[in-house]
């Protein structure tokens, strides 16, 4: 069988649209209650998907010291999330994450260790080191550790999980699959040694294939298999029977984000106040740059910014960009479109598949599913019907001897 697609959902509240809550379909109850995400999980195995995939925050979000309601996700704890809605699937993989700034190592590698085997090797484990330093006083800390600490915190984490799993009755997959997001150097080498699928940021083609070739000779270099390892970028797809439907839709979108919160997420971003710039004035670019959180590596501009026919946006034009799905590329157009957008991708090797950010839930999805698998499949590009019970069988990883 020819190389095919690996698809993941990446569900964030009502959706990745940080207005997303203002949808006309969207109801407050519904992110507090099993059924929302029991249908998520069922969709995604009608797709085939390999994985769904919840985040964890362990902040609030605040502006001057108060707590900003309008930034809001409200998630669940991811682990509990996933034990949850199990029973509601047969096939689709299981990620939660979990952090190793916050958390012990024994303790997780048991909760993961479960999970993996209640659902018969259906669990992965996104490692995190929690980059939020507004994290550390909702755990009695006065400082958030630094990067270096952190990952190498991580390592010994992660070796001893490991350890652990080697020690005790293992599931049909052996251990969870270790799921990695890190887009820094230190992120990138902890990767090289330790993850099987990748969740990366990559805006253009040229930027996502570079990375992957990058990542790959990292891989190499630690003595591990290239192949072993799934580079999943996220996109936002806004999509609509014809171009101009889909841009309408968009503008929608844009319409349920109120700038002042636009701003408060900028904000959050670079660890900067932007709102004494004006926003039909280009992005203060050379502000940005001293900026707390581009200055100690957390946020690298070059990455996040994306010029507009070859000029600096404006903040307006930037907010607006960037109020899509934040850092992550977006797309708009027809179903048809969309799969050539992901073929193109994949077939040129700047990726082996996509973690789906949808901007409003469950719609945007649903059409993601109806509509846009058919045209992978008919293509031979993605699956119809699930190769094994576990998620390394789904991720055609190839079978563990040991955890």
């Amino acid at each position: 069988m020819s190389r095919q697609m690996s698809l993941g959902l990446f569900p964030l509240g009502h959706g990745h649209n940080v207005g997303s809550w203002r949808a006309a379909a969207a109801r407050k109850d519904d992110l507090l209650g099993l059924d929302y995400y029991v249908n998520l999980a069922r969709l995604c195995e009608r797709g085939t998907f390999d994985m769904i995939f919840f985040a964890e925050i362990l902040y609030s979000y605040e502006q001057n010291g108060r707590h900003c309601g309008q930034l809001a996700y409200p998630t669940l704890d991811p682990v509990v999330l996933i034990s949850a809605i199990a029973h509601a699937t047969e096939n689709l993989g299981l990620v939660a994450t979990y952090s190793t700034t916050y958390t012990d190592a024994d303790a997780t590698a048991a909760k993961f260790a479960t999970i993996d085997r209640l659902t018969g090797g259906r669990a992965g484990w996104n490692i995190v080191t929690t980059g939020a330093d507004q994290s550390a006083h909702n755990f009695s800390q006065r400082e958030h550790p630094e990067r270096e600490a952190r990952y190498t915190r991580a390592q010994d984490y992660v070796d001893r999980a490991r350890a652990l799993w080697r020690e005790w009755p293992s599931s049909a997959q052996k251990r969870p699959v270790l799921v990695q997001a890190g887009m820094s150097p230190y992120g990138r080498a902890f990767a090289a040694t330790v993850a099987e699928v990748m969740f990366t940021v990559s805006r253009t083609i040229e930027d996502g294939r570079k990375f992957r070739v990058d990542i790959r000779a990292l891989i190499a270099e630690k003595g591990r298999d290239p192949d072993q390892v799934k580079v999943l970028p996220g996109i936002a797809p806004i999509i609509a029977s014809t171009e101009a439907e889909a841009k309408r839709k968009e503008d929608e979108f844009f319409d349920l984000v109120h700038p002042r919160i636009q701003l408060a997420l900028l904000a959050d971003q670079f660890g900067m106040d932007f709102t004494g710039y004006a926003l039909d004035q280009p992005l203060p670019i050379d502000d940005i740059m001293k900026a707390p959180h581009v200055v100690s590596g957390a946020r690298d501009p070059s990455r996040l910014i994306q010029k507009i026919d070859g000029q600096m946006p404006t903040l307006g034009a930037y907010l607006r960009q960037s109020s899509r799905v934040r850092s992550h590329q977006s797309f708009v157009g027809t179903p048809e479109q969309f799969a050539d957008h992901m073929q193109r991708w994949f077939e040129t090797g700047a990726c082996d598949g996509f973690n789906i950010l949808p901007p409003v839930i469950p719609g945007e999805f649903e059409t993601v599913i109806d509509h846009v698998v058919p045209i992978l499949r008919k293509r031979g590009l993605f699956r119809s019907a699930y190769p094994g019970k576990t998620l390394r069988d789904t991720l055609g990883l190839t079978p563990l001897a040991a955890a």
